[in-house]
């Protein structure tokens, strides 16, 4: 392990346009940064790989936990990307809104949605009865469509307009707040999705998505020991909840708790197969485990699956090295570069 970490070390300061020797290949070489606590101690004996690509900051290429939007767009709405929402908030509507005697501020009733009563033949309405009418429609349901109407139409300022009016007319809005968390934290406000969040878990401090949204924050601001408590606690009641044992894992790699990140990874490897960077960070943590057989299987899936993810193509290139594959190394530095530079 010594020798060959001594190769992963070397450094080639080359540059896009540097002049290269006829039959030779361009390779790239990690950088290890030490890894620190939350207690600003570094962790002993923990380095971290950080791959230098042409204009990409540090982790640029596969972004750390990442928060989505709360509901999946019906199919004929337009948006850049598009996803199913593992981690989207469900709540009933009759659990938000103003309570039944008028307090928007009251506790919103878990309450369950009333039996279903046998159809039975309608009653014609007698002669000169005016219909029933339709119940008015819920104002604070309304504002939430019309927020998230306005996130799905690329308009994210006018959405966070609308749940910042929404959450003052209704604050225990839970979908609402979430939302709002989501759209701060996109928009880079990060400190404002945290308190978005943190006071939705004053209302419901065990509800699983707040705290896996707020562990993947967490971990996104390198805050790792918070968000491990965060997901530990929704795995604890979901066991299998995919975007906790994702997150979670990342959180342990870029801690350098290498052995403690494989198997949450590979558990989430097990339930979502089209993940690629859950087998990038997976190929990332066997690697450092010595399972080269076992990180060479991952990096090339997380390659099949993301083409243009350079850091999986770079990981691939390391594994071949430490496999005495000199060329097979060569070729996979030299496609990393390539995309990296797309």
């Amino acid at each position: 392990m010594g020798r060959s970490r001594k190769r992963q070390r070397r450094e080639v300061h080359q540059g896009p346009d540097d002049a290269v020797p006829a039959g030779s290949t361009p390779i790239l070489t990690p950088t290890y940064i030490p890894v620190r606590s939350d207690a600003g101690r570094p962790e002993p004996c923990v380095d971290a790989p950080v791959l230098e690509l042409d204009g990409l900051e540090p982790w640029a290429e596969i972004p750390g936990p990442a928060l989505a939007l709360e509901d999946e767009p019906e199919a004929d709405e337009s948006l850049g990307v598009t996803f199913a929402s593992p981690d989207q908030l469900e709540l009933e509507p009759w659990k938000v809104g103003p309570s039944a005697n008028g307090d928007a501020t009251a506790e919103p009733q878990a309450v369950e949605p009333p039996a279903a009563e046998e159809p039975g033949p309608e009653a014609e309405p007698a002669a000169g009865e005016p219909l029933a009418a339709a119940p008015p429609p819920d104002p604070s349901e309304l504002l939430y469509a019309s927020a998230r109407a306005a996130a799905h139409e690329g308009h994210p300022d006018a959405a966070k307009a609308l749940y910042r009016e929404l959450l003052s007319r209704y604050p225990r809005h839970l979908r609402a707040r979430n939302n709002l968390a989501l759209l701060l934290d996109a928009s880079g406000d990060h400190a404002g999705a945290l308190a978005e969040l943190d006071r939705a878990l004053e209302m419901d401090a065990e509800h699983t998505t707040l705290l896996t949204n707020r562990g993947a924050l967490l971990g996104a601001l390198g805050r790792y020991a918070a968000a491990e408590r965060d997901l530990r606690r929704v795995l604890r009641v979901e066991p299998s909840n995919v975007e906790a044992l994702f997150n979670l894992g990342v959180v342990m790699s870029k801690k350098g708790l290498w052995s403690e990140a494989v198997p949450h990874l590979r558990r989430v490897t097990e339930l979502d197969p089209d993940r690629g960077p859950a087998f990038y960070y997976l190929g990332e943590a066997l690697n450092h485990v010595d399972d080269l057989q076992g990180a060479l299987a991952a990096y090339q899936r997380a390659a099949e699956l993301q083409p243009t993810n350079a850091r999986a193509l770079y990981g691939l290139g390391i594994i071949y090295d430490r496999l005495a594959r000199p060329d097979d190394a060569a070729l996979m530095y030299r496609k990393s570069r390539e995309v990296a530079r797309r």
